[in-house]
C-alpha cells in the first residue's frame, strides 16, 4: 500500500454524508457515562490505578509510553458477544490541553482472549492530529485491484465535530466509523477481517505514548459516554 498520506482537511467543508446508521432491535450490553465512579466491570491491563481518574463527569487516562511495545495498556470490559454478531461500541475521545506528541494515540479497542484485536484512534502522524486507520482509496485502473501499490490512504483530521469513535463488529469483520456529527451523519473509514471468536470478547480504552518522544510532564485524555450495543 502506498505510504503517501493525503490529508483531507478540506473534507470538513464538504462532508460526504455516508449515513450508515444500523437499524433494528437493539440490546444494550454495557454503558458507562463515568459520572461518579468506574463500573466494577472494568479491568486494568498494563495500567496502574493512578493512571485513571474520574473528573468532571468523564473518565481520564494518563498518557504513558509502553516499556515493551508488545505489551498492552488498556482499560477493558468483557462482554457476551461473538465476532459473528452485530455489535457497535462508541466513545467520545478528547485530548486535554496540548495535542498528543508524535506517535502517541488514544482510542477504542476491540479485544479478545489473546489481547487487542482491532484498534481505532486519534493520533499524531507527522505533526497532524488525525483519525487512524485511514480511509483506503483505490487509485489504479480497472484490473489493477490486486496490486498493493495502486492504493493510498487518506487520513481525516481528528476534529471533534466528526463525533464519537465507533467500532462495528459484524460477520467476522471490524469496521471503523465516526459519528454522528452535528447533522446526524456517520462516516466509514476502514474495515478489516478479524479472527473469529465466540468467547472472551470485549472492548477497551487505550492511551499510549511514543518511546521516541520526550514524555516529560503530564498529559491526560478524556473519555465519555461509552456504550456497547448488540443489534
Amino acid at each position: 500500500m502506498s505510504a503517501r498520506i493525503l490529508l483531507a482537511f478540506l473534507g470538513l467543508l464538504c462532508w460526504n454524508c455516508n449515513n450508515s446508521r444500523l437499524c433494528g432491535a437493539q440490546e444494550l450490553l454495557f454503558e458507562d457515562s463515568f459520572e461518579t465512579a468506574l463500573s466494577d466491570k472494568w479491568e486494568f491491563v498494563g495500567l496502574d490505578r493512578e493512571d485513571v481518574r474520574i473528573r468532571d463527569g468523564a473518565l481520564e487516562i494518563r498518557l504513558e509510553t509502553l516499556a515493551d511495545p508488545r505489551s498492552q495498556r488498556v482499560l477493558k470490559v468483557n462482554l457476551p458477544f461473538s465476532t459473528a454478531d452485530s455489535v457497535v461500541a462508541s466513545v467520545e475521545v478528547t485530548v486535554i490541553g496540548e495535542s498528543l506528541p508524535h506517535g502517541a494515540f488514544a482510542g477504542l479497542c476491540l479485544t479478545n482472549a489473546n489481547g487487542t484485536e482491532f484498534t481505532v484512534r486519534k493520533t499524531n502522524i507527522d505533526g497532524y492530529f488525525v483519525l487512524s486507520p485511514g480511509e483506503v482509496e483505490f487509485i489504479g485502473e480497472e484490473g489493477q485491484e490486486g496490486e498493493p501499490g495502486k492504493y493510498t490512504v487518506k487520513y481525516w483530521p481528528a476534529d471533534p465535530s466528526f463525533g464519537p469513535l465507533r467500532v462495528i463488529v459484524r460477520g467476522d469483520y471490524a469496521h471503523f466509523q465516526v459519528g454522528p456529527n452535528q447533522d446526524g451523519s456517520y462516516k466509514n473509514l476502514f474495515h478489516s477481517a478479524i479472527n473469529p471468536s465466540a468467547e472472551g470478547m470485549g472492548f477497551g480504552l487505550t492511551v499510549v505514548g511514543s518511546k521516541d518522544v520526550d514524555m516529560s510532564g503530564e498529559r491526560w485524555v478524556r473519555f465519555d459516554n461509552f456504550q456497547v450495543t448488540k443489534l
